[in-house]
């Protein structure tokens, strides 16, 4: 019985840690950047993924990597016939 109840009390502190695991965010839920040219002052001097990490900091509060960055930017720029 006691190891049933233990069983179970893991089970459930699973799915709360899984339900509270922030999920990736789609390329549409960031900063559109894909329109904007690199490194010029529209950009605010910054590389593109650079840039929508910054952005995406300014506006949700915390940082995306750059591996991250570089992937949203890519499929930012393919959805708008840019890549």
């Amino acid at each position: 019985m006691a190891r049933m109840t233990l069983l179970l009390l893991a089970m459930v502190a699973v799915s709360i840690w899984v339900a509270m695991t922030p999920q990736p965010a789609r390329a549409a839920e960031y900063p559109n950047v894909a329109g904007t040219q690199p490194f010029t002052a529209a950009a605010n001097y910054m590389s593109l993924p650079g840039y929508l990490r910054w952005q995406t900091f300014r506006e949700q509060g915390f940082w995306i990597s750059y591996a991250e960055a570089r992937r949203i930017v890519s499929a930012q720029q393919r959805e708008r016939g840019l890549a």
